[in-house]
């Protein structure tokens, strides 16, 4: 993903040791500009990812702050690199959320500096049974976030009791907002007849396979993942699948402007091959489940018109 590059792990490494030290210090620091705080109270909740951060701040309302680090689309949470005050925040959290898998290595780093506090810590992929090397971005899958709600619904009433039945009643109310997700997926899966795709990079794909799609090109989505070139092959073996219509649709990360990318889907384009647009970080003003529906439903619409067609 081609995004912003933000500092090198040197220098996060050295935030870390600089937190640790400031903390003993005494001393404060300013409120971070990749960071949100939202509400003030009891359970402090630091997420790695805004769409975390969401989920956490719809089960605690008023009985917590949650801070999200990553909150704007234009930064890569693979490459970035906190700065102190998110470190000190972290410090002194009762609750860090964050994906896992390697996407959200730096959160690891903050966490373990401060291995001595009671950071109670929610890791995405372990919560799924995932293992390193499985696909990080997780939070395509529909089922992942109602998960995550449960999990967190239990934490919170751990550290307050007093909320417990708080927590569960806004925790029910946010998992039936996310109903519609596997709904929408249950609904494609009917049509999807185990049918190939290809995609740009995996972001999407968790949600391909449990709409019972076949990613097709798995080597040159993951060279365009980790910003190198496919090789010939894999590009000859797409250009083919896409000419001759051996896919149902093409998934673009929209993010990703590299040349390979602008390419297959102008041959998309060119053959009369749907076109899925999705991002890897959640767009401004928009809240998980409508980003989430509003990808869903792309595919949805591609199935109604090939049925139309036929």
């Amino acid at each position: 993903m081609n995004l912003v590059r933000q500092k090198s792990w040197l220098t996060g490494c050295l935030l870390v040791i600089g937190v640790v030290a400031l903390m003993l210090s005494g001393c404060t620091a300013t409120t971070s500009s990749q960071s949100k705080t939202t509400t003030t109270a009891h359970i402090r909740v630091v997420a790695s990812l805004d769409f975390y951060g969401e989920a956490a701040q719809k089960i605690l309302g008023s009985a917590g702050t949650v801070t999200t680090v990553i909150n704007s689309p234009s930064i890569d949470p693979e490459s970035f690199e906190p700065d102190i005050a998110t470190a000190k925040r972290v410090a002194k959290a009762n609750v860090v959320i964050q994906n896992g898998l390697g996407y959200d290595s730096w959160m690891d780093r903050l966490v373990a500096a401060n291995a001595t506090s009671q950071i109670h810590t929610v890791t995405l992929g372990q919560l799924l049974g995932r293992k390193m090397g499985d696909n990080p971005h997780l939070w395509s899958d529909p089922d992942l976030m109602i998960t995550m709600t449960r999990q967190l619904v239990k934490q919170f009433s751990q550290l307050d009791p007093t909320h417990a039945a708080d927590f569960q009643r806004r925790g029910a109310a946010y998992e039936r907002q996310l109903a519609v997700l596997p709904r929408l997926v249950r609904q494609i899966k009917q049509h999807a007849h185990g049918q190939a795709v290809a995609v740009s990079e995996p972001v999407f794909s968790l949600a391909l396979q449990k709409m019972g799609y076949r990613v097709s090109d798995p080597h040159f989505a993951q060279a365009i993942e980790e910003d190198s070139d496919p090789t010939p092959a894999d590009i000859t073996q797409l250009q083919n699948q896409i000419k001759h219509h051996k896919i149902a649709f093409f998934v673009e990360n929209t993010q990703n402007s590299s040349t390979n990318v602008a390419t297959m889907v102008k041959l998309a384009h060119q053959y009369h091959v749907p076109v899925v647009r999705v991002t890897e970080t959640m767009p401004v003003h928009q809240t998980y489940r409508d980003w989430m529906a509003g990808q869903y439903r792309q595919v949805l619409r591609i199935q109604q018109e090939a049925r139309t067609s036929e």
